[in-house]
């Protein structure tokens, strides 16, 4: 047999004693405390930390280019400044591209460690609809690739970016985070 096939069959097997007898034997390889729903997908803490962490490494990233540039996604604070200077013509490009920048790097690595995760996301998401109207993205329509002009891109990616953070910033910051799981569902128990 299969070694798949005996997980299953033990896990039915668990299932109908756990019926019969009241609570599960301890030859299972479930968890003590009874959440065995992560096993069929239902594992809101796993969820929230993947999503939590992948948009911290997304964050991050975006942050390190804007700071170094090359080997990171971005053109270095001098093409960072110039481009909110010239292109955005913003009033202050040094100090917005610091703050920019820092908001980047610093909540992408703060979503990455779980560190105050719900006030980070808030923070993020506000961030991106920021950038979305200052930057253009709006009046670009919804779709991000436009062939005829590389810099006329659309809010899709924004939306998603705010989507994702705000997911992070309602649900907590699910499991694994070094400033606590405050704000995350609580598993599933069995009764």
């Amino acid at each position: 047999m299969r070694w798949w096939r005996w997980r299953i069959w033990s896990a039915r097997r668990a299932c109908s004693q756990r019926s019969r007898a009241g609570s599960i034997p301890k030859s299972t390889s479930f968890p003590a405390d009874g959440r065995r729903d992560a096993m069929k997908g239902n594992n809101p803490a796993l969820g929230l930390f993947i999503l939590r962490v992948v948009v911290g490494v997304v964050f991050l990233m975006h942050g390190l280019g804007k700071l170094i540039g090359p080997p990171f996604p971005g053109p270095g604070m001098a093409g960072w400044t110039g481009m909110l200077r010239d292109v955005l013509h913003f009033a202050v490009p040094g100090l917005m591209a610091w703050i920019g920048m820092l908001i980047e790097a610093g909540g992408g690595l703060a979503l990455i460690l779980g560190i105050a995760a719900a006030p980070v996301g808030w923070l993020l998401a506000l961030y991106m609809v920021i950038a979305a109207v200052t930057g253009g993205h709006f009046a670009a329509g919804f779709d991000v690739f436009h062939f005829g002009d590389p810099m006329r891109r659309g809010y899709e990616y924004n939306l998603t970016l705010i989507a994702a953070s705000l997911c992070v910033a309602l649900g907590g910051p699910g499991g694994w985070a070094l400033g606590g799981s405050k704000g995350a569902p609580e598993p599933p128990r069995m009764a």
